[in-house]
Parts: structure tokens; sequence; C-alpha cells
């Protein structure tokens, strides 16, 4: 297959960068800050900041201040400007004769406070941007909806283009290589299996999200589950008085028809902010694997081989509704309820013809196998989170304690037909699988914020969380038209897992250094019992985790970050219980109740330039690494996979990302990461020193304005042959471009977008374990067209300081 879009394109981005005459100049460029509060010194988010060329008026740059307040403009040629900060509810803010001179160290414009208008303002567009990606000492921050292809899809497809995140066939997550990602929907986990979770994000619309956070070494206040890193999905949340909403619809074209839409409705007071938000989707997709099983014996001389063609269909309706509200008690203190419901209902189907040969492949038979897995997941959260304002220097103390509830009951129906080579009917058998999965989690969570001289910080907290799983299982056989329970192959389990954590965290800004240092200590007692057999295990053990920043600036041109942390992997609660679940006729799936958690140390050092080009090298290494891995059964004949620890595995990885802005025309941001995995132990005696191979990932994003109400778009992804222990996956690519046009005075927005334009998301997957051979074949068909309209209405008006307060402080929370 040839990628030479991909290569042109990516190449043409690297050398606009090299040759562009702005880096050519002698003239050194400056950034500066800022930071906007209010007349009560209250954070003001979101705020548009433009940069004009006082001699002519013209402008230069814009952007919007963050979440804290602060704003930054970066390569600013030396000369006088003129600054205008505009927010709706507060008088223009304008200052002129800022003077930018040639001195390497960064200006800064301190704290500018804005007033509060005396006007009522309506229908204000804001026309700051936010970028698509910004980085930070501990995190990588993806602002979703500024990504004109993110629109209509679901949170899952959006997730795919995050800069170094491959998401494998069965929902697997892993970020440049690594698996045992944590993701987090408002700084809460969601405890669910890798199926679980993908089902959930593939009915979450991206329109729901506000950015989603990338990092690789979190610091210490985040739970240390997740040795490839966490990923943070931040949820929108009004910010505007008065009554607000928004609504959008969308549909898709592909193999099969995919629609969605949803709508946002809030209301804001002096006394409360109350917000709803419902959506639904339905998503259907089909996809072919062709697979050639080889199984040899001792001296690797082949026994017999298998080949299928299997075809999978799969369907999802989604209900996701909403709710809370933010009761404002005093100037500084919030009390927050909410409850979100995520109800489904799926259809999963599989057809497989399969032909079996002997070992001189002479065929021996064929067998017909068909399955279909019904399934109504239901899970929802309630919670109650109350944010104090101790004083105003910053120290801030909050609390949250939440519930949440997964329901899963799924019915699965097998059919197998077995004939010889001439055709003639030899054997049939029925087969119904009961599942029955629910878990309960409480969790409890107190946090302080303490302000420290200097720009310092001092954080410190608590968390609790207690977990019960119950997940029944139930195998039966159809002898003469009866269910009959096959007692040998049922399964009921109750698992619990409490952790109790502590945290301090401190933060520190010196003229030109930056460290952020933190410790983390968490006790884990985990309890399983198998109800039939009576077997139990329990662990009950104490880590400590380190997390360390530094990040200098050795002038306006040049900076260094380092960062060094330790992390964990739990088992999932589906990897623990050794229920075996046909797959396909030959493959099945089977947990091990003796998996051992995966402990992982995690460094990386990042060089940057211009605030645009950013070097990365990273090493990690880990111990008792989890991968489920292809076992041939006693049988000779069918496969079943088992989650398995390997003893030690080591990875590194080099990343080169460009973001620029060209003349307000073209923004890009380009990513190039080679990176490789490394593996050695012993597994059921079988010797493992497999030293991997070199893997390249490339992603770029573009976009392109072409007017002030029409602007494009086109992303690329490549991921070239990379290597997991006993897995190879072959290279594959998808481009995306989009168009999106403002109406309506800028409130709505079309969108018509077209994914995997050249449809070459298909590659291979070769697994090659002891005595067994099997190289598969994955077909997608994801190229489609998508179409989406979004509108937005509402009074407009910005909300008083006390309650900017405070939502900040619900904001700060989630990150």
């Amino acid at each position: 297959m040839k990628f030479n879009s991909i290569w042109i394109g990516t190449l043409c981005g690297w050398l606009l960068f090299l040759t562009d005459p702005a880096k050519a100049q002698t003239t050194v460029n400056r950034s500066f800050t800022g930071n906007i509060v209010d007349h009560k010194n209250s954070p003001q988010p979101y705020a548009t900041v433009i940069l004009k060329n006082e001699q002519d008026t013209s402008i230069t740059q814009s952007t919007k201040s963050n979440d804290l307040g602060y704003f930054t403009f970066k390569n600013v040629k030396p000369g006088n400007y003129q600054i205008k900060i505009t927010m709706i509810g507060f008088e223009p803010f304008i200052r002129s004769g800022v003077l930018i001179d040639s001195n390497s160290k960064p200006a800064t414009l301190g704290v500018i406070r804005l007033q509060v208008s005396t006007r009522v303002l309506h229908d204000v567009i804001i026309k700051g941007t936010v970028p698509k990606i910004e980085r930070q000492i501990d995190k990588t921050i993806v602002n979703v909806d500024q990504d004109i292809t993110n629109a209509g899809s679901t949170v899952l497809e959006a997730m795919k283009k995050l800069p170094g995140v491959q998401i494998s066939e069965d929902g697997q997550l892993s970020l440049n290589g690594k698996s045992g990602i944590n993701v987090m929907i408002d700084g809460k986990p969601t405890y669910l299996s890798a199926s679980d979770l993908a089902a959930l994000l593939n009915g979450m619309p991206s329109a729901n999200v506000q950015k989603i956070e990338i990092m690789t070494s979190p610091s210490a206040k985040y739970d240390a589950s997740g040795n490839g890193g966490i990923i943070n999905i931040v949820k929108k949340k009004n910010r505007k008085e008065g009554f607000n909403g928004s609504f959008n619809g969308n549909y898709r074209q592909g193999y099969y028809g995919n629609y969605g839409g949803g709508v946002s409705l809030s209301y804001k007071t002096d006394f409360y902010n109350l917000y709803l938000d419902n959506s639904y989707t339905y998503k259907k997709d089909f996809f072919n694997r062709t697979v050639n099983v080889d199984v040899l014996d001792g001296n690797h001389i082949l026994q017999s081989e298998r080949t299928s063609s299997n075809d999978n269909i799969t369907s999802n309706k989604t209900y996701s509704p909403a709710l809370g509200i933010d009761l404002y008690l005093s100037r500084n203190t919030t009390l927050s309820l909410t409850g979100n419901m995520n109800i489904q209902s799926s259809s999963d189907q599989t057809l497989s013809d399969m032909n079996i040969f002997d070992g001189n492949r002479s065929l021996s038979g064929t067998e017909y196998f068909s399955a279909l897995n019904k399934n109504k997941p239901f899970n929802y959260t309630t919670g109650i989170a109350l944010a104090h304002e101790l004083d105003s220097s910053g120290r801030v103390l909050t609390f949250s304690l939440d519930y949440s509830g997964y329901r899963n009951h799924a019915g699965q129906d097998n059919q197998t037909l077995l004939k010889d080579a001439s055709g003639n009917f030899l054997d049939r058998s029925l087969v119904f699988l009961d599942q029955s999965r629910r878990l309960k989690i409480y969790a409890f969570k107190v946090d302080y914020t303490h302000p420290l001289k200097s720009q310092g910080r001092l954080e410190v907290g608590f968390k609790s969380s207690y977990i019960r799983a119950n997940n029944n299982n139930l195998y039966y056989q159809d002898l003469n038209g009866l269910n009959i329970l096959d007692s040998m192959q049922t399964n009921y389990s109750v698992n619990s897992e409490n952790i109790n954590a502590a945290y301090i965290n401190v933060s520190k800004v010196y003229k030109k250094l930056s460290i952020q240092a933190g410790l983390r200590a968490e006790q884990t007692i985990t309890k399983g019992l198998q109800l039939l057999t009576g077997e139990s295990v329990k662990q009950d053990f104490l880590s400590l985790f380190p997390a360390v920043f530094f990040d200098y600036k050795f002038n306006e041109q040049h900076g260094l970050t380092i960062r060094l942390g330790r992390r964990i992997e739990r088992a999932s609660y589906h990897e623990l219980i050794p229920f075996r679940r046909p797959l396909t006729p030959v493959l099945y799936f089977q947990g091990n109740p003796d998996l051992k958690p995966q402990l992982t140390w995690h460094g990386e050092v990042a060089w940057s330039w211009y605030g645009e080009l950013f070097l990365t090298v990273g090493y990690t290494i880990d111990r008792n690494y989890v991968r489920t891995l292809p076992y041939l059964d006693s049988n000779q004949v069918t496969v079943t996979r088992m989650p398995t620890n390997i003893q030690r595995s080591s990875s590194w990885n080099i990343d080169l990302s460009y973001s620029r802005k060209f003349a307000n025309l073209w923004t890009t941001n380009t990513t190039f990461s080679l990176y490789q995995n490394q593996f050695s132990g012993q597994v059921a005696n079988f010797k493992l020193n497999n030293p991997g191979i070199p893997t390249i990932y490339i992603s770029s994003n573009n976009s392109f304005s072409i007017t002030p109400k029409l602007s494009a778009e086109a992303d690329l992804e490549y991921n070239s042959k990379r290597q997991l222990v006993t897995s190879s996956f072959g290279a594959y690519s998808t481009v995306d471009i989009g168009i999106r046009r403002l109406l309506f005075g800028s409130k709505g927005a079309l969108t018509i977008k077209a994914t995997n334009l050249l449809q070459s998301e298909s590659h291979n997957v070769i697994d090659l374990y002891k005595n067994l051979y099997q190289y598969s074949y994955f077909n997608f068909y994801t190229r489609a067209i998508r179409v989406n309209f979004s509108y937005r209405f509402g009074n407009g008006k910005a909300a008083k300081s006390k309650k900017e307060s405070s939502s900040a402080d619900e904001q700060k929370r989630a990150n």
C-alpha cells in the first residue's frame, strides 16, 4: 500500500517550517503574558484578547484567556502595540503604548482588572481563538471543539485523532505504543473494562466535550492507576447568565446510515446554575476479518490449518441524559449536585465460515458459526461536591462524594454446524450464554490548595474508593430443545477493591525555572471469591508513587522540561474472571484470577523552540506487564486468549511536534513519533525475548480560514508496522477532510466532512507464540460522509463575579 499523499503532506509541512523566513531573521521575537481578573480579583476565563500594531491598527494576534485568566502571545516582533480585552458583561479594556523590545526576557502585563459594565450586551460575537493543542508542564490539552472534523462525531471517534493515541479492534487504548491508559471523565475514573468503556464513549457526542487532557506523566494529585498515562475528558459547562442552550443533529452515511443529536439547556442566576444535557446516538458498523491459523508441533511441522472469513455487524443505540445544579451558598462557597445516565441497547452479530485442513493442507471439513449478542447496559453516576474559598489569597477546600452503578445483562446465542470434506452433516451445537455484571462504586475525596510565595502552590488531598463487582456467567447447552446448564463452564464471582490514597504536591515558579514535585501513597485491598468452587484470593499492599517536573526557560527561544513518575495498572474485573467465552468457532477469551498489578516508571525530557517546535525523548520500564496472549488448548484445535503477566518490559519514544499559524490563514499541528517496545521473561514454559521493532507514527491536523465565516480542515494519520509481545500489527493510514460554514449571525454552524477518504484503515495482525501461528486481516469499512448542524441560543450575558469564581473553581476540580 502506498502512502504518497501522507508523505507529501508531511514533508510540505516540515519544509515550510524549515524555510519560514520569519525563523531566518536575526531579530529576536518575544512573548508576553497577562492575567485577567475582575474587581474582586476572581480569574476571568475565555476573555477575548486582541493584539494590534499601534502604527496601522492591524490585528497581529488574538487569543482567549485560560481557565485561570492567563493569556500568552508568542513570537511577537519588537515594536509598539495596543492591547484590547473584551468580555461580555465587562467594559472593554484598552492599553496603548505597549513596547516590545529585543530583550530576550519574557514580558508581562501583570494583573489586568476588568470593570463590570452597566450596559446590557446582546449578540456579541467572540472572535478570539483557542489553540487546538496546548502544552503545559504536566499535560497536553486538545480543545476538541476547535476541530472541524470532530463535528457530529462520538468521543471515541474524536479520541482516535488525539496525538499518539491508538485504539485496537477490541477497544484497547494505547498511547505512544503503551497500553494501560486510565480514562477519566471530569477528573473521575470510569472503572469500566475496555469493551464497556468503548461502548460508553461510542455513545457520547463530542459536542458535549470542551477539551481532552493527555498526561503521559500525571502529577501526584491524580490516581496512580494507568501505567500508560491518563486521558481526562472534560465536559462543557455553562458560564453565561440567564437562559442559554444549544442543539445539534448529525447524519453519517457509510456502510450503514448513522445519526444522532442532542440538546443542552442552562439557566443561571445570582443564586444557582441549573443545566440539562440530553443526547441520542444510533451507530451501525460492519467489518470483516479473515483468519488463518496454523498449529505446529514441537519441531514446527504443520499439524493442521484453519482458514475462516468472519463478518461482524454491530449496532448501538445510546440515550444519555445529565442534570446538574450549582448552588451559590455564599460569595465563596458553591454546592454542586450532579447526576447522569447512559442507557444503551446494543447488538453484536458474527457470521463465520471456516475450512479445516490437515497437515498436508487437504480439506477435512467445514464449520459454520453464528453468534448474536444482545445487551442493554445501563450506568449512572450521582455526585455532590462542595467548594469553599477560605479567603481571597487562593486557599480553597473542596469535598466530593460520588456513587456510580453499572448494570450489564447480555445474552449470546451461538450456533455451530460441522460438515465433512464432502459437505455431509456431522454435528450441530447450540449454546446460550447468560452474562450478568453489576458494579457499585463509592468514592470520597477531599482536596486543599494553599498559595505559597513567588507563584508557589501547595496541594494536599485524600481519597477513598470502594468497588464491588458481581459477575454471573451461565453456560447453557441445547439438548433436545432444552437449555441445560453446564456447571463446568459456568462461573459466578464476587470481587471487591478498596483503595485509600493520600497525596502532597508542591509547585514553585522562579525567574526561569518552574518546579512541581509530589508524592502519592495508595493502599490497595482486593478480594475475589468464586462462589461455585469456593476459591478465594486476597491482596493487601501499599505503594508509593512519586512525580517530579522541571521546566526551565533558557531564553525566549529555548525551553527544557523534565518529567519523571511511577504508575500502576491494576487488572480490570473482567480480566480476573475465569469464564471462558467463545468469540469465533475456534477462538475463546478467558480471564486470569492470578494477574498481578503492572508497575511502571516513566521519564521524559522535552525541548521547545519558540513554543512551536517540541522534541520529546521518553523511556519506560515495566514490571509484570499485562498482555492478552493466545494459548492453544489441549484439543489442539481451539485457541484461548488470556491476560498474562510478562516479567519485564521497556520502551523508548522520540516525538517531534510542530504547531504554527501562518498569516492567520493556515494552522498546522503535526507530530512525528518513533517508538519501540521490548519484552523479556518466561510465560508457560516459553522463554520470551522480543526486542520489538521501531514504529513510526505521524499525525497532522491542518485548518484553513477561507473567510470569517467559512473554514476548512484536513487531517491525516499514519501508523507503521508495530509489535506488542507476540503480536505484530500492520501499517494503516487515514485521511479526513471537512468544511464549516457559520450561519444565522454565527450562532449556527453547518459542517460537512468525509472520514477515511482513502479507505486505508484496514491492516493485518500476526500472532506467533509457541506452536501457534495466526494471521488475521481486518477490513474496516469506515469511509463515510457526515453532515452536522449546530445552533446556540440565549441572552448571552456574562455571570457576575462571584458566579464566575465558583464556576472557575469547578473547572479547576475537573482538571
